[in-house]
């Protein structure tokens, strides 16, 4: 057994990285791998444990960097030069001339939810959205709001000052950002810091004026308009939301929205 990799599955559900299980299930004939063997991959093809290497586990690898697995797979490596008629069949040039079926499963796959302040509106829209499938981070500069008993259902949560996002957080172009923050100033502080990165999702919650407001400032200061048009503001879907949880479920459908391409 890869005994090694059960620590790193632990960490990468704590971290939330996006990695592959892979196993092998079954072995016919003459092969490097054996049953049972595990291995995490992940999408820069770095490897944990291992397979046996060889052309099966080289393929694996190129299978997770160019991005062909969206769900728990089998997968029949053919060595012999003979057709299995399996399902996900992919036939290898081979000495070996044996049969591996390798089952892979993405894991901690989830979508990242970052959202700026912890106050009312985000408590409801941290649990809505974790419900959903977001990973979810919730940042504030304000330790009292930051409890497990206010966001029961975050996954993360980081006190830090608004100005320095950048120094506390890394975000990457597949993560979603919620700004809410309880000042219009510090809107603009975390706005100004996530502009210029290529997010999949840059929202920032308040009324079409202050909205506008924030976005001439920043153009006066130099922003360019085209990356401030990227900006869903005011945030979320139009459905006349007013109360806290009606506003969540405005801002989490239009998340979904995003999420699947709609």
């Amino acid at each position: 057994m890869n005994e090694s990799i059960y620590p790193e599955l632990l960490k990468i559900e704590k971290e939330n990285k996006e990695a592959y299980l892979a196993i092998v299930i079954d072995t016919k004939g003459i092969t490097s791998c054996r049953k049972g063997a595990k291995m995490i991959i992940f999408p820069d093809g770095k490897i944990t444990g291992t397979i046996g290497g060889g052309e099966v586990e080289h393929n694996l690898i190129t299978l997770v960097k160019e991005k062909k697995i969206q769900k728990p797979t089998t997968f029949t490596f053919n060595l012999t030069g003979k057709n299995t008629q399996k399902d996900n069949e992919i036939k290898l040039n081979s000495i070996c001339g044996g049969i591996v079926q390798v089952y892979i499963e993405p894991v901690n796959t989830k979508e990242r939810l970052f959202i700026f302040g912890a106050g009312h509106c985000a408590m409801e829209l941290s649990a809505l959205a974790s419900r959903c499938g977001f990973y979810v981070t919730v940042i504030d500069d304000r330790e009292e709001w930051l409890s497990k008993e206010k966001h029961p259902y975050a996954h993360r949560l980081i006190h830090c000052s608004f100005e320095e996002i950048e120094k506390n957080i890394k975000l990457n172009k597949n993560d979603y950002a919620v700004i809410m923050t309880h000042s219009h100033n510090h809107d603009k502080t975390v706005l100004k810091q996530l502009i210029n990165k290529e997010l999949k999702y840059t929202g920032m919650m308040g009324s079409k004026h202050k909205v506008n407001e924030i976005f001439n400032q920043l153009t006066q200061e130099g922003r360019q308009q085209e990356k401030l048009k990227k900006i869903y503001a005011p945030i979320g879907i139009p459905i006349g939301s007013t109360t806290p949880p009606e506003i969540a479920v405005s801002i989490c459908a239009q998340l979904i929205k995003i999420k699947n391409n709609k």
